[in-house]
């Protein structure tokens, strides 16, 4: 049975995190990085990830470069008033 994939794209949230796909888990996924990083120290990120709480491994599509999607995420927390209304206009 194939793995479920993931877009690398629902980890651009202020915490950097996605809920487990897995029915009846609560876990969250989060990215993992491989150690290695590019001249400005921008770290890569692991091709797939593991539930902590049910084992569960989902592979990550590749749709966001490691650079924006760290860029991203740190622009999120540095302008978390800016994170909340992107939330509330995709209804979360």
């Amino acid at each position: 049975m194939p793995r479920a994939i993931i877009s690398k794209r629902e980890f651009a949230n202020i915490d950097a995190r996605v809920r487990c796909l897995t029915d009846d888990c609560w876990g969250e996924l989060m990215l993992m990085p491989t150690g290695v990083q590019d001249v400005e120290g921008i770290p890569e990120f692991a091709p797939r990830t593991l539930c902590p709480l049910c084992g569960e491994v989902f592979d990550i599509e590749q749709n966001m470069t490691d650079r924006d999607l760290f860029l991203r995420i740190s622009w999120l927390r540095a302008n978390p008033e800016m994170a909340d209304a992107e939330d509330d206009e995709a209804g979360g």
